[in-house]
């Protein structure tokens, strides 16, 4: 476990900025822990989009890590981290259905890669069932309104 203690300021305040060399500053006595290039690492090694095992691995703690990943100098790195985290785990999918394709029974995984079906196409329809359009009624005026309200007819079921 994580030694968190190592994260807080002398006055016991989480560090954000400071956990990182490129950020250090030096009229502040807290050394910095990482750098940039060393959490991209560990967070591709992580394979963890949900980012919890990262958060667990450097800071030991979820709240510090949400501060630290949502800071705004921060924040652009991480985003970038995640994308080709996104990459690099459908590139794992693809190298296992490949294999899995060449195995008795491969049959299905064979057909998705000949048919491509590792590309993303923003176009394509999501399997399931379709999300529920919503129903745009006209409201009624005039004399129709009129005659409606007289007879306690509500549109949409609602008064």
């Amino acid at each position: 476990m994580t030694d968190r203690t190592k994260f807080l300021d002398g006055s016991s305040k989480r560090v954000i900025l400071g956990l990182f060399k490129e950020f250090a500053r030096c009229d502040v006595k807290f050394k910095p822990v990482f750098t940039l290039q060393e959490v991209k690492e560990l967070f591709l090694d992580c394979r963890d989009p949900s980012e919890y095992a990262v958060a667990m691995e450097l800071l030991g703690d979820w709240e510090h890590w949400l501060e630290v990943r949502n800071h705004v100098l921060i924040k652009p790195h991480v985003d970038k981290w995640q994308a080709e985290l996104a990459v690099k785990l459908r590139s794992e999918a693809i190298m296992q259905m490949k294999q899995h394709a060449k195995q008795p029974g491969g049959t299905a995984a064979a057909k998705w890669l000949a048919e491509k079906g590792y590309k993303e196409d923003e176009g394509k329809r999501l399997p399931g069932r379709p999300k529920e359009a919503k129903e745009v009624i006209a409201q009624p005026t005039g004399r129709i309104a009129g005659d409606m309200a007289r007879l306690g007819i509500v549109m949409g079921g609602k008064k």
